[in-house]
């Protein structure tokens, strides 16, 4: 420990950034798992294929809808309780093994169930699949509460652009070919259905191997094992304070609000351009690899801004991005269709940069204003009041069977107009 105190103090003399120690180590190994879980992501992209395959199951909307409030409410809701409990723990990196140990391997079994043609009674189907899926995220929501702890020690504000562009561009990439294999899957003669979903989730959970193993060799840096200042008061009063004191963290949860109520369409997107547009059903993967450029060129250009400008400055020209998904959507339906239907990937090319935006905009924002002991409860606390969204998607289904598609892309679109005005009023992080 004393040879890295000299270390880094030496550096500092010399004028070159101090690194927390294995930094090298540790930016591989979290790049590793970033680019894998994109893989994993592409196979199983929650904006297609698996509306696309909760569709085979089902003819009602909301039901469709469903799969985005499942993923949510799994995801967002539980950490706020997790933060509770990990929040005070000198390390954290055990619970982040024990959450993904038990939810990956969700996947397995879901391909089996699949495959041993379950999906001959559609109902008892869709309810293992649904609660697959719920399962998956909440242990997944778990994780990922001590990933970004992890994360923020292990790498500086000043690298972590770089490490989330990296993995953003690097799985983009991937993503593209994985997009186009995902058509040949689900359109393929000798891969009927329902094989060609259990194929699927299959490579979807092999993907997610060698980003667990990198997960597994993390070298957690050493931290004060004594109780922290806040760990004197109630855990409620820790939460009160928060809200209350930070102005920039409530106008932050009040954009993300907003432009989350780009999931009113999410899932109804796919539907509208098969159903609706007609264009064919290997359009699916077309729109996967189209999410996966967005993703590259949001890697590039939101890292760039958010090193050179900050998160803020991303999540400016995130949030732009996302609102053009529905206007364009909205401008293909009012137009019949035609040639400007050919456009239609736009509309999940933005989606990619809108993934991006909330780990290179807003969850770089958040780390930024979050003083360092206080880390996960920042983290619990903004992700479990995103768990407002969590009925949006199942929302915008019964929207949509009341309406149309005109009045939902409509709707949306206002939602997150008025998410990027919030944003606007976000004061710069970095000083």
């Amino acid at each position: 420990m004393e040879q890295t105190v000299q270390k880094n103090q030496e550096a500092g003399n010399a004028g070159q950034e101090i690194l927390p120690p294995h930094f090298r180590h540790n930016f591989i190994a979290l790049l590793t798992d970033y680019v894998f879980f994109g893989v994993a992501y592409s196979f199983l992209n929650p904006n297609t294929v698996l509306p696309a395959f909760a569709r085979t199951l089902t003819a009602l909307e909301p039901l469709v809808g469903m799969v985005s409030t499942m993923i949510a409410a799994g995801w967002l809701l539980p950490q706020l309780l997790a933060a509770a409990i990990i929040g005070r723990k000198p390390r954290k990196k055990p619970y982040l093994l024990r959450a993904i140990y038990i939810g990956r391997p969700v996947y397995f079994l879901l391909a089996i169930v699949i495959w041993a043609s379950l999906t001959r009674h559609p109902g008892w189907m869709l309810a293992v699949f649904l609660a697959g899926i719920g399962l998956f995220n909440v242990l997944d929501g778990i994780a990922a509460l001590a990933w970004f702890d992890l994360m923020a020690a292990m790498i500086p504000p000043t690298r972590r652009g770089r490490l989330i562009g990296a993995g953003q561009l690097i799985g983009g990439l991937t993503g593209i070919g994985v997009g186009g294999l995902v058509g040949i899957i689900l359109s393929h003669p000798m891969l009927p259905y329902p094989t060609n979903y259990a194929v699927l989730f299959a490579l979807a959970g092999l993907s997610l191997m060698p980003s667990t193993i990198a997960l597994t060799l993390l070298r957690e840096p050493e931290r004060d094992a004594s109780p922290t200042s806040t760990a004197s008061y109630s855990f409620r009063s820790q939460l009160r304070e928060v809200w209350r004191g930070w102005p920039d963290f409530r106008r932050l949860v009040f954009a993300r609000w907003l432009m989350g109520l780009v999931g009113l369409a999410l899932p109804f997107y796919i539907l509208h351009a098969t159903e609706v547009v007609g264009l064919p059903e290997a359009v699916v993967g077309w729109f996967v690899s189209a999410q996966m450029v967005g993703g590259i060129v949001a890697s590039v250009g939101l890292g760039w801004l958010s090193e050179r400008w900050g998160p803020r400055a991303a999540i400016w020209a995130g949030a732009s991005a996302t609102l053009l998904s529905p206007l364009l959507a909205l401008l293909i339906h009012l137009t019949k269709g035609g040639w400007i239907s050919q456009l239609y990937p736009l509309v999940y090319f933005c989606f990619g940069i809108t993934n991006n935006t909330w780990m290179m905009g807003m969850f770089n924002y958040l780390l930024e204003i979050a003083p360092e002991d206080r880390r996960p409860l920042f983290v619990g606390l903004y992700n479990t009041m995103g768990g407002v969204l969590v009925p949006v998607s199942f929302l915008g289904g019964v929207l949509l069977r009341l309406t149309s598609y005109p009045f939902l892309f409509a709707v949306t679109t206002a939602g997150v107009a008025g998410g990027l005005w919030m944003s606007l009023r976000l004061r710069d992080s970095r000083r």
